[in-house]
């Protein structure tokens, strides 16, 4: 019975990190989408720091007050930029939109126009994107290429269901 009990959590585990590795890494890859890490509380309760936000290209025009949207914030001043992701506020034609952080108390201080709007919130996954930002570092790999061996070798340790240990097969002793 723990056998089964290990075998079933072992199961549960590798679809979980499967089902996460395809949210994060296939889906954005194949849709043409971004996956983001949100990076401060700008956006808290809708997307708790940590985040993995997937947005997904849409045509400028159809976005409307109340979306989340990603784009690339330009200082008129320095020229920097930085990725947001906030919630539409105000839409103006152009369009240009007027965006602030769920958590904000004021807009933010530049319009957002449509060449700078990369996309609007699909999905978001809470607490993914500090793991799949740590996955992208050198230390990340090793732990990550480690964990999935060691998901490996007990998936290949658990005996099967139905299967005895030591390989018999339940007929009479002579």
């Amino acid at each position: 019975m723990p056998g089964r009990l290990v075998g079933g959590l072992v199961t549960l585990l590798v679809l979980a990190a499967v089902a996460v590795a395809v949210a994060v890494a296939v889906v954005p890859a194949v849709t043409g989408s971004r996956a983001l890490t949100v990076l401060s509380g700008s956006m808290v309760p809708t997307l708790p720091v940590g985040s993995l936000v997937v947005s997904r290209p849409v045509d400028p025009g159809s976005v409307v007050v109340g979306d989340v949207a990603s784009f690339v914030d330009r200082d008129p001043a320095s020229g920097e930029t930085r990725t947001v992701t906030h919630r539409v506020v105000e839409v103006a034609p152009g369009p240009v939109f007027t965006t602030r952080g769920d958590a904000n108390a004021a807009p933010d201080p530049h319009p957002v126009t449509a060449e700078n709007l990369l996309g609007r919130l699909w999905y978001h996954l809470p607490w993914v994107g500090g793991a799949a930002g740590f996955l992208r570092t050198g230390p990340g790999l090793v732990v990550g290429g480690g964990a999935v061996l060691l998901l490996i070798g007990l998936v290949l340790l658990v005996p099967k269901r139905g299967g005895r240990p030591g390989g018999g097969t339940g007929g009479a002793r002579g």
